[in-house]
This record gives structure tokens, sequence and C-alpha cells, in this order.
């Protein structure tokens, strides 16, 4: 009974956060630029805003488990509690391994039970995978070797073959035997041509055992290349599948000495295993690994990202329990910590330079003012002197006259500097009443939201008190509050902006095309664009800090960031800094 409870608010705790986040994380735009067509740069920066949603994905896939084991807990029928238990194996397969066992051995007794012995046979065949996913390789081996091949129906041939090969190239990663050149032995390259030249062109599989077999042939893997990428960069890459498939290609470009395209779909399988929340997960690792060798002729951003890469790839580890990958994944990332320690420290030394060369430019500018009071003084003595000089000259009535109308002069030059003086005080004054009118409108707008979200909080504690799970779930189902909240975050931001740049908009329209300026809809003082690029003036040039500035996807940003350039009659590289010097300040 406690366990059925742990499960139950462990479920209700993933429903929450899933809720939550997807009322805060706006929908992605169709007009996103296909994955297959992005460079690597973008595809390095869709990845990192994919791990950044990694537990919204696994939120995901534990809430398609519960409702697969809420079926099975009703269901009275021993064939349909086996398809269920067959289904959640597979959800666990590559999420849990302890769990994916425990179902594996339940739909084998299951089987058992009603007298399907292929059902078994397959159960069986499945519980390698995982053995050999955790490191049993010995375990797996052996009940490998309870099947004769030549006894299984086509499709168990298949997935025996697959189990077969699984368990080869992790056992040879495992004694650290590199696998590039030669996957697999003699007898599973029989076993592969015969079971391509079986299957059909349209099983799911084909396309996957038909990529290994090209391996061998750089022949046949330059005439595979085309039909997998097809059906590669048609897929929505949020399965295993799709994972599996972008990894094999990017293995025959590796064998056809493409590395770019080789090093874009290991991204992209990357990304897939990512979304279907596999942590049985080898594509990142890989893209950590490449990452880490090209640090030294790459950016701090390649280092940065294989550290990150490679911690979420331990923490997937430690969690599916698998011991092929945790050692050599430790000794991956004990070099890459070393190195970013290493470049942290030439960072820090870097600093401490600069902090010198500062302080020696503070000493030269010290001394330059000693210089410039020292004149003054000087200045001042000579003025004094020259004091003296025009009262010994009292008596020359025409050079005193002079002399009079020069004061007048000055003094009328002096009138006017002395009325700009005031007038810039005046000026000044104002600025600074409007800077303290914009800072508390800021505060207010703060403690505004923070009064809600106390409230909003109270409201959650009154209710889970209270036992209204029901109340509870229809008030953080409804996006509203967290809309309106946003769009008055917008609006509160295009006042306070249009208030110290009033002719941004003017401004910014004179840096497009006549056709391509932006016309606002009536009530509206800017739309998306015109706010990514007020940031833009502000200083904020990162596009994942506008992303979360403005809730919306990095992609968003950087797609609207693109557009507005292609749009410029500036040259694109020009366009932010031309954007951040638009306009003056008006208070």
């Amino acid at each position: 009974m406690s366990k059925t409870l742990n499960v139950c608010d462990k479920s209700l705790f993933y429903i929450i956060i899933l809720v939550t986040v997807s009322l805060l994380t706006p929908s992605r735009s169709h007009a996103e630029t296909p994955l297959a067509e992005m460079s690597v740069d973008g595809l390095l920066e869709v990845l990192d805003a994919t791990l950044a949603e990694s537990r919204l994905y696994e939120a995901r896939k534990e809430e398609k488990i519960e409702g697969l084991r809420r079926e099975f807990d009703a269901a009275r029928d021993r064939e349909q509690r086996y398809w269920i238990a067959r289904n959640l194996y597979t959800e666990y397969s590559t999420y849990d391994s302890d769990s994916a066992l425990h179902y594996a051995s339940l739909a084998y007794d299951l089987a058992r039970e009603t007298g399907h012995l292929n059902w078994m046979d397959e159960m069986q065949i499945d519980r390698v995978y995982i053995l050999a996913a955790t490191g049993l390789f010995s375990e797996a081996d052996n009940l490998l070797a309870t099947f004769d091949p030549a006894t299984l129906s086509p499709g168990l041939q298949a997935r025996y073959f697959e189990q077969l090969l699984f368990l080869s190239t992790h056992h040879d990663q495992y004694i650290g035997v590199n696998t590039a050149e030669a996957p697999y032995d003699a007898d599973a390259s029989a076993m592969l041509d015969s079971l391509c030249r079986s299957l059909s062109r349209s099983d799911p599989q084909y396309e996957w055992f038909e990529g290994w077999r090209s391996l061998e042939s750089p022949d046949h893997g330059a005439r595979m290349i085309p039909r997998l990428k097809q059906s590669v960069d048609a897929a929505r890459f949020d399965s295993r599948k799709d994972a599996m498939d972008a990894w094999i290609l990017s293995r025959l470009y590796q064998e056809a000495g493409d590395d770019d395209n080789k090093f874009r779909y290991l991204i992209i399988s990357a990304i897939a295993d990512v979304r279907a929340a596999n942590k049985e997960i080898a594509s990142l690792e890989e893209v950590a690994n490449l990452l880490y060798g090209e640090q030294e002729g790459g950016t701090d951003d390649n280092l940065r990202r294989a550290n990150d890469y490679i911690s979420y790839c331990i923490r997937c580890a430690n969690e599916y329990k698998s011991r092929v990958r945790v050692g050599r994944l430790a000794d991956l990332q004990n070099r890459i910590t070393r190195s970013y320690q290493t470049e942290l420290q030439h960072q820090r030394e870097r600093a401490s330079t600069y902090l010198k060369l500062a302080l020696a430019i503070l000493v030269v500018l010290l001394a330059a003012m000693v210089f410039i009071v020292v004149q003054m003084r000087r200045l001042r003595q000579s003025r004094a002197m020259l004091n003296d000089a025009n009262r010994t000259l009292n008596s020359k009535v025409s050079e005193l006259e002079e002399m009079g109308k020069q004061l007048e002069r000055a003094n009328g030059e002096l009138e006017r500097l002395y009325s700009n003086a005031r007038e810039g005080a005046n000026e000044l004054s104002r600025t600074n009443l409007a800077k303290e009118k914009y800072i508390a409108d800021i505060f207010a707008i703060c403690s505004n939201y923070i009064s809600k979200l106390d409230d909003f909080r109270k409201n959650i504690h009154r209710l889970l008190i209270a036992g209204k799970f029901e109340d509870l779930r229809r008030i953080t189902k409804t996006p509203e509050l967290s809309q309106a909240e946003i769009k008055e975050l917008h609006r509160n931001f295009d006042k306070i902006f249009l208030g110290i740049y009033p002719d941004f908009v003017k401004d910014f329209n004179t840096l497009l095309r006549p056709e391509e300026q932006i016309v606002l809809r009536k009530g509206d003082l800017l739309n998306t664009e015109l706010r990514i690029y007020a940031l833009v003036r502000l200083g904020l040039t990162d596009s994942t800090a506008i992303a979360r500035f403005l809730h919306c996807s990095v992609q968003t940003v950087y797609n609207t960031r693109q557009r507005a350039r292609a749009k410029g009659i500036v040259p694109r590289e020009e366009f932010a800094e031309r954007v951040r010097s638009l306009g003056k300040t008006i208070f």
C-alpha cells in the first residue's frame, strides 16, 4: 500500500511539473528551420535548449508509463496484460533497466501461462538487451546461446541479430576495443547479409540493418547514404528509432570521410535521444568527445558544452545503472574537467593581466590630472599678473574703454554660459526625476509580481491542504494567468522603453527596406520583433537571455533576428551594432 502511494505521489509530482512547464513554455513556431538544414552551430544551440528541457521530456515519459501501469492493474485478460507488460518493457528498456527487467520477466511469465512460445522467445531476446546494456555480458551471452536462429521466425531473427550486434559492440566498448573498422565478426556479417535479403524494404528495421551492413563496403555505403538520409531528414527526431537511424547515418558519413555531416547527424541523434528520454545514450557521449578533441582549436564554448554533455551522460548512466558507460564516462569527464580547470586558470591569468593594465592606465590618468591642476594654478597666477598690468594702464582712457567693451562682451558670454549651465542643471534635474519614476515603476511591477506569486502560492497551499486536487488541476491547467502576466510584462516594458526612446520604432524602420518596414496594429506599442531589438538596444545581445526575458524559445529569437537582418538595408554583420546606436534618450 505504501509503495502504491509513493508511486501516485511521484506521478502527481511529474504531472504538476509537466503542466507548469507547459504553461510557461511557449509553443514552437512552425516556421522553425528543420534540423537537417541547420548548421553545426545551430544544431548545438538546439541541443543545448533540448537538454535544458530534458526534465520535461522525462516527465512526459513518466506520465505515459504511469498510464500503462494503470491499464495493467485494471486489465484482467492474460493476453491483454501481456501486451501491456510488453509495452511497459519497451518504455523502460532505455529509461530504467531494473524496471525493464521486471516487466520483461512479467511478460515472459504471462506468455508462458497463455502458451505462446514466440512471445516467450521474444521476451527472452529482449532481456538480452538489458543485460548487455547494464554490463552483464556473461548472462546475456548465455541467454542468447540458448536460441537457434534457424528456428526463429523472420521477425525474431531480426530481433536476435539486433541483440547479437548490440551485445558484441557493447562488450567491445567495455573492454576498450575500437569497433570503427570491424564492428562485428564474419559470422555476424553473413547473418546480417541473409537478414537484409529476407527483410522487406518497408520493415521499420530494414534501413538500420542495411546501414550496418553498408559499413563494410564503401560502395554500398555510398549508395545507402542518399536513401537513409531521405528517411532521416523526414523524421520528427523524438524517438529511439530516429536516434538510431541518425546515428548509423553519421557512421556512414564517417566511413565516406565527410566529417561535417558525420558531426551534424551525430548531434541530431543526440537531440532525438534526449527528446525520447533515452538514458542508454551513446550519441551525446560521442558529441562531447568530439567537442573535447576540438577544444584546442575551437572556442571556449566547445569545452563548456563537452563538460555539460558528459555530466548529463553520467547522470543518465547512473540512473539507468549502465556499467558499460559509467567507467568510460567518468574517465572522459575527468579529462574534460582538468582541461576546463586549465582554461579557467588561463582566464584568471588573463584577467589579472588586464587588471594590471587597467591599474597602469589609472596611474597615467592620475598623473595627467595632477599635471592639469598644476597648469590651472599657473594659469590663475598668470591671470593675476595680467590684472596687475591692467591696473597700471588705468591712465589710458582709450584702453580703458576698450577694456570696458571687452569686459562687457565677456560678461555677455559669461551670462550665456551661466544660462546654459542653468538649463543643463534643470535638464539633469528632470532626467533624475524621470529615472526615479521609472525605477519606482520597476519596483512597483516587481512588488506586484511578488504579491501575485505569493497569492498564487497561498491559494495552491490552501487547495492542497483542503485536498481539492481537481480545483488545483483546473487552476494550474489554464494558461490564462501566465499569459496575462507575460502580456502585462510586455506592456510595461513597451511603455517604459518608449518613454526612454520615443522614436525607436521610427528609427528602427530606417534600417529596413521600405517595403519591409514595420507597421504596428492599432493599440500596440511594440511587437515581438521590436521587443527583441529593444533589448538589443539596451545591450542584451545573448539570444538565450532574450528568450528568457520574453518567455519564448531561443529558436524563435534566433529566427526573428535572422529575418530582421535579411530585411535590412545595412550589412547583416552590422545590423545589431546599428540598432544599439539608434535613438537618443528623451526625458
